[in-house]
């Protein structure tokens, strides 16, 4: 007994499988009957997906353009900016003295926009003067040449370290270490030229910069040993938000402001940078997302409008079928797979089209390539969807036709 009725499960399963099999085929020729009509019909999806691609693509590469950028300031940087009072090399002691967290500090003396010059040729540059700290601080890299050493910015030595844009406008493809810039009537020896770093997203270049020491900064440019700020780091990230409320309670206390009134100077970090950057590119990346998913819904309505001009082709052939035994649920199952397929191959060449169009603008704007799994995983699985809904009422319509009227229609 049990063996009859395992046979009569086993040739329902059966029979059930070959039904639908029998019905994807022939949606699938229904499709190839018209494949230049069923090509239109996928472009608004191909679009739709492709955008999607795109779009979440260059979000995601431009974020870590940003992180890129943002961390040329240094991973773990701290940067304290006077207002009113001054900050003295006595703050530089005690900071170093008082927090162990501190791993690097230098103090900072800055002038933007100094005239340089060597022999027949100049431009405008801006000056950081520091101690030797500075450089491991901001992680720099030299392409030629050496730093200044500790003896060199007590000893007030003329020496410069330039950055990459100082070296090709005034020296070319050579080697500047050893030659001599004017900058302010007073001769500076060249001991080192950075790597090239980049701009910033709102053009500013890192590159255009002359760092010396600070004493010799503030004696021989400034005219006075008189510090901007502070900038230091700390051994790892989580010490930077640890130390940042200590920085502050010890600038209060040493400038002596009261509880209720403002700082009268300013903390930084390349977090808070970081932070701000990451939320306006999530910002951005949501967005456009948003507005290329508004092809996939057009893309849609392209395949319900196609479905419904099908059924009304089809009439006579869907009145033929039910005649000879197909139920309604093989009519709607038939539409549905037309719409998914439709749906799902505009799907498939969407994500492949989006793919290179997105290698190609990260390959000459110089961004990394990041692939995401989720998005494409996303992006086809609502260009199904959208072909299973819009495809719906239509299939639906084909399936509630009465054999007898579809037969009457020539």
């Amino acid at each position: 007994m049990e063996n009859i009725q395992t046979k009569i499960i086993r040739g329902i399963i059966y029979s059930s499988s070959m039904n639908i099999r029998n019905v994807f085929i022939t949606a699938i020729r229904a499709i190839s009957r018209n494949k230049m009509r069923s090509s239109l019909t996928s472009i608004g999806i191909i679009i739709g997906v492709s955008s999607v691609i795109v779009m979440v693509g260059i979000g995601n590469s431009a974020k870590i353009a940003v992180r890129d950028k943002i961390y040329t300031y240094g991973a773990n940087a701290i940067s304290i900016s006077k207002s009113k009072k001054s900050i003295t090399n006595k703050d530089v002691e005690n900071l170093k003295r008082q927090f162990p967290q501190i791993k690097y500090i230098t103090p900072r003396i800055y002038k933007s926009s100094v005239q340089v010059k060597y022999k027949n040729r100049n431009m405008l540059s801006r000056i950081d003067g520091v101690n030797i700290d500075y450089f491991k601080i901001k992680e720099w890299n030299l392409q030629y040449g050496r730093y200044f050493s500790e003896t060199e910015v007590f000893s007030i030595s003329k020496i410069v370290v330039i950055g990459n844009s100082i070296r090709q406008e005034l020296f070319g493809l050579k080697n500047p270490v050893g030659k001599i810039l004017i900058i302010k009537h007073v001769p500076f020896k060249v001991v080192g030229s950075l790597v090239e770093t980049g701009q910033s997203f709102s053009g500013r270049d890192f590159d255009n910069i002359i760092v010396m020491p600070y004493t010799t900064a503030g004696l021989k440019i400034v005219g006075k040993m008189n510090f901007n700020g502070i900038v230091l780091s700390t051994y790892t990230e989580n010490m930077v938000n640890e130390i940042i409320g200590e920085l502050r309670a010890y600038f209060r206390r040493m400038h002596s402001i009261p509880i209720g009134k403002r700082d009268d100077f300013r903390i930084r970090t390349s977090k808070e940078k970081l932070k701000m950057a990451e939320y306006i590119s999530k910002t951005l990346s949501i967005l456009l997302a948003g507005i290329a998913s508004i092809s996939l819904f057009v893309g849609g309505i392209g395949i319900m409008n196609i479905m419904l001009v099908s059924v009304s082709e089809r009439t006579r052939e869907i009145g033929i079928r039910m005649s000879i035994g197909a139920k309604k649920r093989d009519i709607l199952i038939q539409f549905l797979i037309e719409s998914f397929s439709l749906s799902s191959i505009g799907g498939i060449v969407g994500i492949t089209l989006g793919l290179l169009i997105y290698y190609l603008i990260i390959y000459f704007v110089k961004w990394p390539f990041l692939f995401s799994l989720t998005s494409i995983i996303v992006s086809f699985s609502f260009s199904c969807a959208v072909g299973i809904f819009f495809g719906y009422y239509p299939a639906l319509k084909a399936s509630n036709l009465k054999p007898i009227d579809a037969l009457r229609i020539e």
